[in-house]
């Protein structure tokens, strides 16, 4: 059939060809084929060969010809950012961030994949976000849409990138809130008086976030070898760079009396914040623990880990603290981030405008 009578391949010239034949037919190229077994066909040593895993290329390949959908999508997206040592936390955002795409699209009667839809439709998506959600919470869900998008232009699975030319909502400059002496006070009365293990856990952490700036995801994953003395090691920081914050004599006291009385316990790991069945304390449990102490002592303003950091940063600046070294206390990338956090007002600001230059002698 392939004219064997009248040219007798030899070995060498199936090298050559790098072909291999069994009983007349063309199988695979040597290149690409994994050699199983061997036979012989008119005193022609032959090769059988087998498929084994795909490469890489050929998985791609494969992948280019496949109909890409929101559940591939979304899949190796999840895969680039976790490849890219993206927080937990974070990965858990984007999901999230697609559930509310999806459930939304739905409202709107937009049936289309998360891959299909167009900038019109996401512009859409975004009226409909700004009749219930604060403009913070709009601008946190475009970042969040963002690198997905970004992510499909660059493999090609979509023409356009529908939020590329979406800019984020301008929001109003507000004065966010901090905490004063006496709410404080409050606080820490309220957990004194309870006089359980909880409470006395909850006001060590109410204490060392405000002594020290630190976000709650970092002070709940402090382990017993971050603290060295005055010095404690955030290790498990936001942007992922170990840093150093310093700790106030009192709350180097309270923290050997807290340690030293989980000591007691059977623990299984280092983790310094446990909860009642002595695993790691959840963030939630403590954010709801902290309103709640502030709805029981009257406190009307929003009282959060983060209003505690932001107390934080008010006060070091009415101290004298200079922005730049705040910047690297608080673990911000730039200084811009620095300043959103404080925020001078009332009478602290009265306070500093008496430090102003007076001309009266020269009029």
């Amino acid at each position: 059939m392939f004219g064997f009578r009248k040219h007798k391949l030899t070995y060498k010239s199936m090298l050559s060809m790098n072909l291999t034949i069994f009983r007349g037919i063309f199988l695979l190229d040597f290149s690409t084929s994994r050699l199983v077994r061997q036979s012989s066909y008119g005193g022609i040593k032959m090769s059988r060969v087998r498929i084994g895993k795909l490469t890489e290329e050929q998985r791609d390949l494969i992948k280019k010809t496949q109909k890409i959908n929101d559940e591939i999508a979304i899949k190796e997206f999840i895969k680039s950012r976790t490849l890219k040592n993206v927080r937990p936390t974070t990965i858990r955002y984007y999901e999230d961030v697609f559930h509310v795409m999806r459930r939304d699209f739905d409202k709107l009667g937009i049936n289309k994949q998360l891959i299909e839809v167009d900038e019109e439709d996401i512009k859409t998506m975004i009226e409909l976000w700004q009749h219930k959600l604060k403009v913070t919470s709009i601008n946190s869900k475009i970042r969040g849409i963002r690198p997905f998008y970004s992510f499909l232009k660059d493999k090609g699975w979509i023409k356009k990138n529908p939020i590329e030319k979406i800019e984020l909502l301008r929001d109003r400059s507000v004065i966010r809130e901090t905490l004063e002496n006496h709410e404080i006070k409050k606080i820490s009365n309220y957990f004194k008086n309870q006089e359980s293990f909880t409470a006395y856990r909850n006001l060590v952490i109410f204490q060392l976030l405000l002594d020290t700036g630190i976000r709650i995801n970092e002070c709940l994953n402090i382990r017993r070898n971050d603290i060295d003395g005055k010095r404690l090691v955030v290790v498990e920081s936001k942007n992922l760079q170990q840093r150093i914050v310093f700790l106030s004599e009192r709350m180097i006291t309270t923290l050997k009396a807290y340690i030293k009385l989980i000591s007691e316990f059977d623990l299984h790991h280092d983790y310094i914040f446990i909860n009642q069945d002595k695993g790691r304390l959840a963030q939630s449990t403590y954010q709801e623990q902290l309103r709640e102490a502030a709805r029981a002592v009257g406190i009307k303003k929003q009282v959060s880990p983060h209003v505690c950091r932001r107390t934080f940063a008010k006060r070091a600046v009415m101290r004298g603290m200079d922005p730049f070294t705040l910047q690297v206390l608080l673990g911000h990338s730039t200084l811009e981030v620095t300043k959103r956090y404080v925020q001078i007002y009332g009478q602290d600001l009265e306070k500093q405008a008496q430090k102003k230059e007076d001309f009266s002698d020269l009029f």
